[in-house]
């Protein structure tokens, strides 16, 4: 029986906003629903968590332009020496030397037992052992699972994304969404959401379009975040490429939005095409999100997309591949049954292998499991001692 009130401190990025990184997002996600533990939480100085229930640790410092990758990660972890309180360290985290071997110095020195969520697909899992740390990685995809495995690290255990999944946007308030995005009121809208650096994805939306258009009315939505000179520089590319098709009346698009759960619930189709996303979220929020409003979904079939195409509640198609894209979009577009067949296994399951709260819930026992392992171990090794 796990004795309530165990602190967890929880090592990532800091937990604030802009609530622009999905890694962010799952910390606080997590944090913000446990019940037998209370989480700490890494921010910058002066930054307090919103969140109730969850405490917060300025171990960021105060926010100093031109910081290294390295300088950074290693003040990150400067609060390992003296952690007074805190009965586990959960690493949310890619697979990373330097980290690793940081937080498991202090993890040594303090007696504690750490927990390693794998918050990035890895590249390569050559020699990725190094990179890890703690009793327990935690994979958010059956890929990665195998991957590791294959390179002999056994001690994985599977916990998906989570979000808060909620009721559907009410239809009484979708013509108003749509008058605030100046989308048309009268034609059903497909959205891609997702960051120009994704490979070719963007593209292949684009290139699509002539394609689906020709068939069928309709109107697309690109919601893509601006993070640099790059991505405004491929939007105008797109843009351009729209335009000379003349197609520029039926495409919005739109940078920062402050709800995208709002916008995504006034569509159709969610298309997602990219060939990989590393560096991101392995099945990325926005597509569950899309799902939790009951939006078809088309996805690439490259794993761990995959998942949710055997799971039968998306769409698989090649990667970046237009015509591949357009045909089914155009045949749930003109089969408004069948799309909302597709979106509503998609939300049944998000609700039930994706809401947040289960998802906390998996972490709790897994907290339970790792303490009372090494409650065992730490007996024996004072028992050993005497």
């Amino acid at each position: 029986m796990t004795e309530y009130g165990q602190r967890v401190l929880y090592l990532s990025g800091p937990i604030e906003p802009p609530w622009t990184r999905t890694d962010k997002v799952l910390v606080r996600g997590v944090a913000t629903h446990l019940e037998r533990y209370r989480p700490r939480v890494l921010t910058h100085e002066g930054v307090l968590s919103q969140d109730p229930g969850v405490e917060t640790e300025p171990a960021w410092g105060p926010r100093v332009a031109g910081h290294t990758s390295i300088g950074r990660r290693l003040g990150l972890f400067s609060k390992l020496i003296d952690l007074q309180g805190i009965s586990l360290l959960h690493l949310f985290w890619p697979a990373d030397r330097l980290v690793a071997s940081v937080v498991r110095a202090g993890s040594r020195l303090n007696g504690l037992p750490v927990v390693h969520t794998l918050v990035h697909p890895p590249r390569t899992t050559v020699g990725i052992g190094a990179g890890l740390v703690g009793s327990t990685i935690v994979c958010l995809s059956d890929e990665t699972e195998q991957a590791l495995n294959t390179e002999g690290i056994r001690n994985t255990v599977r916990i998906p994304i989570g979000i808060d999944v909620g009721q559907p946007v009410p239809e009484g308030d979708k013509a108003a969404i749509r008058r605030k995005y100046r989308i048309p009121l009268d034609q059903p809208v497909v959205i891609y959401a997702g960051d120009y650096a994704h490979d070719r994805a963007a593209r292949t939306v684009a290139a699509s379009m002539p394609r689906v258009l020709r068939q069928i009315d309709c109107h697309f939505v690109m919601a893509c975040r601006i993070r640099d000179e790059e991505d405004a520089l491929e939007e105008q590319r797109i843009q351009e490429a729209i335009a000379a098709d003349g197609l520029a009346e039926h495409v919005t698009f739109l940078n920062e939005v402050k709800s995208l759960r709002e916008l995504l619930s006034i569509a159709t189709v969610q298309v997602f095409p990219a060939d990989h996303h590393y560096e991101k979220m392995e099945l990325p929020m926005v597509l569950l999100e899309g799902m939790a409003e009951g939006v078809a979904l088309v996805v690439a079939t490259k794993p761990p997309l995959t998942e949710l195409v055997h799971a039968g509640v998306a769409i698989g198609i090649p990667p970046a591949d237009p015509m591949g894209l357009a045909v089914p979009v155009v045949e749930l577009l003109r089969q408004p049954e069948r799309a909302k067949a597709v979106g509503q296994a998609g939300r049944d399951l998000v609700c039930e292998r994706f809401n947040i709260r289960k998802v906390a819930a998996q972490y709790e026992e897994l907290y339970d499991e790792v303490l009372a392992r090494h409650k065992v171990r730490s007996s024996g090794h004072f028992w050993r001692l005497v």
